[in-house]
């Protein structure tokens, strides 16, 4: 249900005015609310606080998504054309191995349950890592030893939302990015609770602790006899750490003391979606060894321009809008034809040893 609201949502064009339907929006809404704390519907009028809220991500989600480059056309000599899929991929090999043999592509063919489209469209997902190393370079005629060199190296690759149009691809991005904006704004309400509950455990442990000092023999001179205790096992420390932690609970507890400051909460992140989601171009140039040059240098390379998008926590993942055809994907493995040949080379291999 959740998952045919969103399709709704993004499948629509907005009129005119840049506005979307509000039985829409409405139930955007409540896709908020159901992701987040549905006791918020107890909250004053909180569809109408949500409103501008939610429709600003739709908003924004629909511009940020709309703004990808157009896909990267995949073929038999793409690689070998394509200097983005050479830096990205360690072999033409590798490019098919991943396109072939996706999870995401495998749940695609059980939900169609028929043939493929003859063209695929998809999200190709990669992390971009980079390091320092020492290596050789060539100044003028002169051969350098020990040059510190920034190497970029690309893993974890992974294929997306595969669909037969690039709408539906694209589409799929909206809803699953909307979702994120959610999870972003469950996250923060959970992130105050579990505050809220370590501020609580701490409290009590150290009031069990001052206990213990307390009933202990001779509390005063310990500290003073023995320098190897910490200044935290005495009872004025601990005193005002409980002070400190009061501080705290008391603020933590004024900020969500109501409903409506936990759907205040989710606004404010719905209000800003920029700051837990976004794109930045990335420009890069590469010589074949995937080794960071300058524009200008004398080396042979090539200058890449990348889609990074910015998922929070300092997360940046590079992503390809991507077209490629159906028939030249790599056939299945053949997991029982397999596992028959293994047994039988395993007989085999018995049998020459009698």
């Amino acid at each position: 249900m959740v998952l045919r609201l969103l399709q709704s949502i993004f499948s629509t064009v907005p009129d005119p005015s840049g506005k979307f339907d509000p039985a829409l929006i409405k139930g955007a809404i409540e896709r908020v609310v159901e992701g987040t704390d549905p006791r918020l519907r107890m909250a004053r009028q909180y569809q109408k606080k949500l409103w501008p809220a939610v429709e600003r991500s739709i908003e924004y989600v629909n511009d940020l998504v709309d703004s990808l480059p157009p896909p990267v056309e995949i073929g038999n000599h793409s690689f070998t054309s394509d200097p983005r899929l050479r830096a990205l991929f360690a072999s033409s090999q590798h490019l098919k191995e991943i396109l072939s043999f996706s999870k995401e592509l495998d749940l695609y063919r059980q939900r169609i349950g028929g043939g493929l489209p003859a063209d695929l469209y998809a999200v190709l997902r990669v992390e971009r890592a980079e390091k320092t190393v020492l290596g050789v370079a060539l100044e003028g005629n002169m051969i350098r030893r020990d040059v510190p060199q920034i190497t970029v190296n690309f893993q974890n690759h992974s294929v997306a939302f595969p669909a037969g149009s690039e709408t539906k691809t694209r589409r799929e991005i909206k809803k699953r990015a909307f979702a994120h904006l959610i999870e972003t704004a469950l996250g923060r309400l959970v992130s105050i609770r579990s505050k809220k509950q370590q501020l609580e455990q701490q409290q009590r442990q150290l009031l069990q602790k001052k206990t213990k000092l307390l009933k202990g023999a001779h509390v005063g001179l310990t500290s003073l006899l023995d320098p190897k205790i910490a200044a935290m096992d005495t009872p004025i420390a601990i005193d005002q750490r409980l002070r400190e932690i009061e501080t705290e609970l008391n603020q933590l507890r004024a900020n969500s003391a109501t409903l409506d400051d936990h759907l205040a909460k989710v606004v404010v992140t719905l209000r800003e979606p920029e700051k837990y989601l976004r794109l930045n171009r990335v420009s890069l140039t590469l010589d074949h060894m995937n080794i960071k040059v300058e524009k200008d240098s004398s080396y042979n390379a090539n200058t890449l321009t990348l889609e990074d998008i910015f998922l929070g926590d300092n997360r940046w993942i590079t992503l390809l809008l991507i077209r490629f055809p159906s028939n030249e994907l790599l056939p299945q493995p053949d997991f029982f034809k397999e596992a028959n040949k293994m047994l039988y080379l395993g007989g085999q291999a018995r049998l020459t040893t009698i």
